[in-house]
């Protein structure tokens, strides 16, 4: 059986190719962040604040360093972003039962409308993936959960 090798291990050409593989994802990954931009703005949201509404699910505040873990913030720059999004009515901060100093932001009525929509906007306009048949985006999928699934060690 052929040992796997990390990029750390390569060399010459296949040193080439992993620096193509992750030129070309650093580019998509631009390219989708436009276009989350793009379809957030839509709503009047900034991408930081859509990213916020995604994450959140609805009856379930979850507390903001948790949340700033998930979206890989750092928690005092997620103030602002949910201050934002408390002023316009999208989220709540709730105190936290167990410990009154904790606060949970949990999604609102109308915050809950807009994160659907939201939703539904992104999944009718694929962006940069729209050219991509089914079979394409499942394996994609597949290589994509591979990558990620590195067993802790990034």
């Amino acid at each position: 059986m052929a040992e796997q090798t990390g990029l750390s291990d390569l060399c010459g050409e296949d040193t080439e190719l992993a620096q193509e593989v992750i030129q070309l994802l650093v580019a998509m990954g631009g390219r989708l962040g436009q276009h989350f931009a793009a379809r957030a703005a839509e709503f009047g949201l900034s991408m930081a604040e859509g990213k916020v509404l995604l994450a959140l699910e609805p009856g379930d505040p979850v507390p903001m360093r948790v949340l700033a873990r998930k979206l890989n913030y750092d928690a005092s720059n997620l103030t602002g972003v949910v201050d934002r999004l408390e002023n316009r009515g999208r989220v709540e901060r709730r105190t936290s039962p167990g410990d009154r100093r904790i606060k949970a932001i949990a999604l609102t009525a109308a915050g809950l409308r807009v994160r659907d929509d939201l939703w539904r906007r992104l999944r009718s306009d694929g962006g940069p993936v729209d050219t991509l048949t089914d079979t394409q985006l499942r394996d994609l999928r597949r290589l994509l959960r591979l990558a990620l699934d590195d067993g802790g060690k990034h």
